[in-house]
């Protein structure tokens, strides 16, 4: 029983001395952190970086927010232009249609109306 006491012991024991040589005996010294004061100056520097991080987030999300309403209005601004560029290729096959000497000449029948050649005058500048 002794020897389970004895084997206890030393468990629970921290060696804190290291002898290296029978002349030397070399002692380790625990290092207790200890908490520093802050000084005023750095108070101050902490508080002012946290305000100046937290504009610069607001400043980065408030950009995000602008930049995708932007390109919302884009996108809608070209798919405005498209559908007046087919408008406008819509109305020139029109045009091209009722201008045609076919279509004229169809209506002039109709009218009454005949075409002379010697009435036709060639103009140019």
């Amino acid at each position: 029983m002794e020897q389970n006491n004895l084997a206890r012991s030393f468990a629970q024991a921290e060696p804190k001395k290291v002898v290296s040589t029978p002349d030397q005996v070399v002692t380790k010294k625990v290092r207790v952190s200890q908490r520093l004061n802050l000084s005023v100056f750095e108070k101050l520097l902490i508080v002012c970086g946290s305000a100046l991080l937290t504009v610069l987030m607001l400043v980065v999300v408030s950009s995000k927010i602008a930049l995708s309403n932007s390109q919302h209005q884009l996108q809608h601004l070209d798919s405005q232009t498209v559908n007046v560029r087919n408008d406008n290729t819509n109305l020139k096959q029109q045009i091209g249609e009722l201008q045609s000497s076919s279509r004229l000449d169809k209506i002039a029948k109709q009218s009454g109306m005949s075409l002379s050649n010697h009435n036709i005058r060639n103009v140019t500048k």
